[in-house]
């Protein structure tokens, strides 16, 4: 095989589909791939790609699309990243975290009674895209009235061309530009006012700062969720085993949603930006190149999984790469994973027999793994 032969490009008709043989390709022949269309490269290699997450000296965040957008921690390095991180890790802590399952589970009732009785529903705007946005939304402090702007602002951004990523973020900066002036008049016991108020060095964040975190906050709480609930309800409408199992002992939702994460990683690759040469399995990827690393590909390689490609709900996994990994981890991760917990317990519990309506339409994303249009036909349980 070579080169010319094969072409990764996330974007190309049909890759969606063939994702698992082609990540197979990319792992065994092309491990340090270079794409012919602007010369960046791809890592997908588990090991390749767990090393160059946690060598942020060698694999820089600062990438281009960070000029497109204001100051965010995802596009910066130590030793700014680190500070911004420590202080936004105070919102995210396991008790503040754990105290929002009452919330959660009373949203997703209440979104399961809203179509239950119809026998049908599109389940990722009937209750994936709601979900995450309703609990993400409350607490940064946006109000309910902003959340299906923002809904509509990060797909946008999840499928855009780069000038529609730059107007989705200006369209997200708008609203809140008004929302973070709103409260510094009148504070209130959110995390929009927890960061006007906080210091780094004692100086507070600049307005720059505070909307770019606010921007990752509503897309990162939105999209990486949506994404992994849309994934797993699909995997277990294939998998009719793998969800009984998981109907007859709830107490294996956790382990399943690891494997969900693992086999369809809602965020399949984010950028690097080398600042040195590497060389890498016989080849060399010069300093300032683009380096894309392949999570979804390195979630399926065998060297780290065995039978990679068969979802299993009780798979040992001592550790994945769907949030990343290193000084990057997802922050969001614990909300995620208690927003997916407390979906799938109720899901199964109340919809046990779902059945796929129609075939789902999947998303073209350079990054995202995620469902575009979900139909399910429902057979309400309890």
């Amino acid at each position: 095989m070579t080169l010319a032969d094969f072409v990764y490009d996330p974007l190309a008709p049909g890759f969606q589909e063939s994702l698992v043989p082609i990540y197979r390709t990319l792992r065994d022949h092309f491990p340090v791939y270079r794409s012919r269309r602007g010369g960046w490269y791809a890592l997908s290699r588990f090991d390749d790609v767990l090393r160059a997450a946690h060598d942020v000296t060698t694999f820089s965040n600062v990438v281009a699309e960070a000029q497109l957008f204001l100051p965010m921690m995802i596009y910066m390095d130590p030793p700014r990243h680190p500070a911004l991180r420590a202080l936004l890790s105070k919102a995210f802590t396991p008790r503040r975290i754990a105290g929002l399952e009452p919330r959660i589970r009373s949203v997703v009732t209440a979104l399961i009674d809203s179509f239950i009785g119809l026998g049908r529903c599109e389940f990722v705007h009937d209750f994936a895209t709601l979900l995450p946005s309703i609990v993400v939304g409350e607490l940064i402090g946006v109000p309910a009235t902003h959340l299906e702007e923002f809904r509509y602002w990060t797909e946008r951004f999840l499928t855009g061309t780069a000038d529609e990523n730059r107007e989705a973020a200006a369209q997200i900066y708008r609203v809140f530009t008004g929302l973070l002036q709103a409260r510094r008049a009148v504070p209130a016991d959110d995390l929009m006012s927890a960061l006007i108020q906080a210091e780094i060095d004692g100086t507070h964040l600049t307005d720059e700062e505070l909307l770019g975190f606010c921007f990752l906050l509503i897309l990162g709480g939105n999209d990486t969720t949506t994404s992994l609930l849309g994934n797993g309800i699909e995997l277990l409408a294939r998998h009719p085993d793998q969800r009984a199992r998981l109907i007859a002992d709830p107490s294996l939702v956790p382990a399943a949603i690891e494997e969900m994460l693992r086999i369809a990683a809602p965020t399949q690759a984010l950028p690097r930006t080398a600042t040195r040469d590497v060389s890498l399995h016989g080849q060399t990827i010069p300093a300032g190149s683009r380096v894309m690393l392949v999570y979804g590909a390195a979630n399926l390689d065998e060297r780290e999984f065995p039978d990679p490609d068969r979802f299993q709900i009780d798979r040992p996994i001592a550790r994945h790469l769907a949030f990343g990994h290193g000084a990057h981890f997802c922050l969001g991760a614990p909300l995620a994973r208690l927003e997916a917990r407390v979906a799938f317990e109720e899901l199964l519990r109340r919809l046990p027999d779902y059945e796929l309506q129609a075939e789902p339409v999947r998303l073209r994303s350079h990054w995202a793994r995620a469902f575009e249009t979900l139909p399910l036909r429902l057979s309400p349980g309890i």
